[in-house]
């Protein structure tokens, strides 16, 4: 008998059941995806975190070397004019270079600073038109990859050229009122209240000055970059006159009145700083942060004239900041951590009435509070 085998016939896929793959493709990938986001921002806070480590032990190593920690701010080789001329100061990012591996670029800025008396931030760019050397450079360790703006050379209008911006801000303690101002120039009260912060303009400290103890005293934490005028609470700085009430300054009305009242993204009037923009500029509102208004919040100056500093810890991580205590070690400062009383005003001496935050930015407040 002759047998026979009958082929089948293929069959395709119909619409529906390729739609239906599409469909679970779809779900997988909308899965996968936020799990490969928080992946990648976990690798991004954690270069964060080894950044501001480094310069915490820069900042050591500078004291070993130095007997001091860098000033937030100085003048540069003799320059004679008057201070505070903000355009000649020099950030203690700068003064740090050779204690994070930047030696090179260390090297080029004092070659080229002795062309300028009182080189600055400005030189080779704007009217001074001499050295260029590394402002044209972007430094790593001074940057967060999760801040994208800080990856950008150029500034929104253009001024000044091209610079490499930074994240790593210095902490100025709890105090508002004149945290611009140089104790070391001026017998102003309020150049006094600026000393309750580890970095204030022409102040070197040196570890001893940490009497609540290097591990519950902040060094540095992240910031946000932003331009002149920014608009964005993150890199911004809103411009508050309540903060001072002929008196004395409180934080309270920087967190009441900061805010545009339509958009809490944005401050409400944005002021004539360069938040992070030129990662040389050692100015308290280009350069450092105050442990007052909790991190991630709107911060503000008084005015443009004399711009004291209110906030200005920000990150672009979920739910707070790094920190780096002034023993070396980082920590992760919750957006929720204890801000105390922010209507109180500002103290000359002893505990801080700004809760946990305020105590960490004070090195001689008394308070025994950690994070622990």
């Amino acid at each position: 008998m002759k047998s026979t085998f009958v082929r089948g016939k293929s069959r395709g896929f119909t619409l529906v059941e390729l739609l239906v793959v599409i469909a679970i493709i779809g779900i997988l990938i909308g899965l996968l995806l936020p799990a490969v986001q928080a992946a990648r921002e976990a690798a991004r806070r954690m270069q964060c975190t080894n950044n501001l480590k480094q310069a915490a032990l820069g900042i050591q190593n500078y004291h070993d070397v130095q007997g001091t920690c860098p000033p937030m701010t100085t003048v540069y080789r003799g320059y004679s004019g008057g201070w505070p001329s903000y355009n000649v100061t020099v950030s203690a990012r700068v003064l740090l270079l050779p204690y994070v591996e930047q030696s090179a670029i260390w090297s080029q800025f004092e070659n080229e600073s002795q062309k300028v008396s009182g080189a600055s931030i400005w030189s080779g760019i704007g009217s001074i038109g001499e050295p260029t050397w590394a402002y044209k450079i972007r430094i790593s360790t001074w940057t967060c990859p999760s801040d994208g703006y800080s990856s950008q050379m150029t500034n929104k209008f253009g001024e000044a050229g091209t610079t490499g911006r930074a994240n790593v801000f210095f902490c100025a303690g709890d105090a508002m009122w004149g945290n611009q101002r140089a104790e070391k120039y001026e017998g102003d009260p309020k150049a006094k209240i600026s000393s309750r912060g580890m970095f204030q303009p022409e102040a070197w400290h040196s570890l001893a000055f940490c009497v609540d103890g290097t591990s519950n005293t902040i060094g540095v934490a992240e910031g946000c970059s932003g331009d002149n005028y920014e608009t964005r609470v993150k890199g911004g700085l809103a411009e508050v006159s309540a903060l001072y009430d002929g008196t004395s300054a409180k934080p309270g009305p920087c967190i009441t009145n900061g805010y545009n009242a339509n958009d809490r993204t944005l401050v409400s009037q944005s002021s004539n700083t360069w938040r992070g923009t030129f990662w040389a500029d050692g100015r308290t509102q280009s350069s450092g942060f105050s442990t007052n208004v909790p991190p991630n919040s709107v911060a503000c100056i008084w005015a443009t004239s004399w711009p004291w500093l209110v906030g200005g810890a920000q990150s672009y991580h979920a739910g707070g900041v790094n920190a780096a205590m002034m023993d070396g070690s980082v920590r992760f400062i919750s957006d929720t951590i204890d801000t105390g009383n922010l209507n109180a005003y500002q103290v000359q001496s002893g505990v801080s009435p700004y809760g946990v935050w305020g105590a960490l930015g004070t090195p001689q407040g008394g308070e025994t509070t950690s994070l622990n």
